[in-house]
């Protein structure tokens, strides 16, 4: 043998001991942004099975600290079967899997997650759980908006749509997984023994480019849309009924852009007849412990019931989430009824559309729902076009906001949302731990709105010209607000929400004092004691990302360059 050829068996030997070692296997290590999602792909002999109901297929996922996370997969066509994982810990991963089918039995590997600038999955606040926060423990301002069709397949302005709702400044999506209005059957083939998976995968393509392109906006997907025979069926223990959650959330769980709303704009009874949109609460709790019990990455529930009709699982343990509907709710009455029932999120889910009860002026009442949901403690939603309907090249089906605004279909009701934005930006200020209080301002919240803590008051002067919500629009008098200040020495800063302009004011006192706005309009009011405005104090390391720092606010500080999500996704 020559010496060559031995030093060349020498270190491939050398080669194999460092995999086997490591736990790797032949081929590259994957790497995961932190907070993004892990997918682990197996493929078996061929299709002999139903591969929606005859192969049980699991992995166990095992984080760097030791824990473990048990996740279903899901069969994904072409003999694949597929799991993810979220990846909430950077380091190194392991798993292996567990099924009936041989092929998916007993394989195991590893992956890596490093550091990222992504902000992940949507929580409740730790310090505030009124509030919501991504996994990073940024607060989450929601400014929601409604997009039913976004994930249907026979939509063609579904891009136009998104990358235009972040610009517009939306936080949060709902979408459904309906392609006609009041049915899921889509997501059948086969008369309903497997799932049309050309659908599913289309969900799955347009829930990734959101993703990967607008990682900031959160999805609430309705796995059940409002199809009232479906969740019946489910209640009778149907198979496909139960298919339904159980493959929505082997697929989706991990996507850190998702959370779960069960069905859409039902009437929940306790018993009687159930006629039209009725579903028993029974069923409904029934679906929301399944999924609660099979959830394996925390993905908050909720469900979102017919207008005017409350919400039924304010006690659920499964529930996450207090998801109303109701209208003309521009003084935050509803919110004030929730608040003391249950310390959650409260989101007003739908309220008036542009085109469906539609207001007078848009932008006012938008612009003033948003404002006075904020200061209620609760959350808004905004509706535009007939999201619920396929796209007809009219005010139909899902289209982009401001190619809408261009063409005369909307009459500019979410253009003020991105001030919101820079109000919280400039500011440097969060809603987390703030109560409401209209009280100190008059207790009239149809025009004054407060929220606060005990260094911070933001009122909103709504000064409408009308006591009708639908029909007022933004007065162009001079507002003055009356408010009562404990004994300390107040910054005054006026925020114009239609310009997003400030305006400096003179410093007060505390006791009673009636302050005035700098001009006509709607005006938000900003006073400070103890730190100037805007003050965000020394850089801090973030406590759980080394890389990242936070400022005074706990705000992320992004001091190094973004990781490339598009290698991955």
């Amino acid at each position: 043998m020559t010496k060559a050829r031995e030093i060349y068996i020498l270190l491939l030997f050398i080669l194999i001991i460092g995999l086997w070692s490591s736990d790797a296997c032949f081929g590259e290590l994957m790497i995961y942004p932190h907070r993004g999602f892990s997918e682990v792909s197996l493929e078996t002999g061929g299709k002999s099975v139903n591969p929606y109901t005859d192969v049980m297929f699991e992995v166990v996922f095992e984080r760097p600290d030791g824990s473990k996370v048990a996740a279903d997969g899901f069969y994904d066509g072409e003999g694949i079967f597929k799991a993810r994982a979220y990846c909430d810990m950077m380091g190194r991963w392991r798993w292996r899997s567990s099924s009936n089918i041989k092929y998916l039995d007993k394989k195991s590997g590893v992956f890596e997650v490093k550091p990222s600038s992504l902000k992940g999955k949507l929580r409740l606040h730790k310090k505030d759980r009124r509030q919501f926060a991504y996994d990073n423990g940024e607060w989450f301002l929601h400014i929601g908006d409604t997009g039913y069709r976004y994930v249907t397949q026979t939509e063609p302005k579904w891009r136009e749509y998104i990358d235009q709702a972040a610009k517009m400044g939306a936080t949060k999506i709902r979408t459904w997984f309906c392609q006609g209005r009041s049915d899921v059957q889509v997501l059948f083939s086969n008369e309903r023994k497997e799932l049309n998976l050309a659908y599913w995968q289309e969900i799955d393509r347009r829930l990734r480019y959101a993703f990967e392109r607008h990682p900031q906006i959160i999805f609430e997907l309705i796995p059940y849309g409002e199809d009232t025979a479906e969740l019946h069926r489910y209640d009778r223990n149907d198979e496909g009924a139960k298919l339904i959650a159980r493959y929505a959330q082997a697929r989706f769980s991990a996507l850190p852009n998702i959370y779960w709303c069960i069905s859409n704009d039902r009437e929940i009874v306790t018993g009687g007849k159930l006629t039209g949109r009725k579903v028993l609460r029974e069923t409904i709790d029934k679906i929301g412990k399944d999924m609660a019990a099979r959830e394996p990455w925390g993905t908050l529930i909720t469900n979102h019931q017919s207008r005017w009709k409350g919400y039924d699982f304010v006690d659920a343990a499964w529930s996450d989430i207090i998801t109303l509907e109701d209208l003309d709710q521009v003084e935050g009455k509803i919110f004030k009824e929730y608040y003391g029932k249950r310390a959650v999120p409260m989101v007003l889910d739908e309220d008036r559309y542009e085109h469906w009860r539609n207001p007078k002026h848009d932008r006012y009442f938008f612009r003033r729902l948003m404002w006075a949901s904020l200061l209620s403690g609760g959350h808004a939603t905004y509706g535009g076009l007939k999201t619920y309907e396929p796209y007809d090249g009219n005010t139909a089906g899902m289209q982009g906001y401001f190619d809408a605004i261009a063409a005369d279909k909307l009459e500019h009701g979410a253009d003020d949302f991105v001030h919101i934005h820079k109000f919280f930006k400039d500011s440097g200020l969060t809603l987390v731990n703030m109560k409401p209080d209209d009280a100190i301002v008059g207790n009239e919240p149809g025009r004054f709105k407060c929220i606060r803590d005990d260094k911070t008051y933001i009122v909103y002067l709504a000064n409408p010209d009308s006591s009708k919500p639908g029909e007022a629009n933004v007065s162009s008098g001079i507002a003055n607000v009356v408010i009562r200040l404990p004994e300390k020495t107040f910054t005054v800063r006026w925020f114009n929400p239609r310009s997003a302009r400030w305006t400096d004011g003179k410093n007060v006192s505390g006791g009673r004092q009636r302050l005035t706005v700098p001009a006509g309009g709607d005006w938000i009011l900003l006073l400070r004691s103890g730190r100037s405005p805007g003050a965000k104090g020394p850089l801090r390391i973030h406590p759980e990302n080394p890389g990242y720092f936070t400022d005074g606010s706990g705000k992320v500080i992004d001091v190094k360059p973004k990781f490339d999500l598009t290698r991955f996704i």
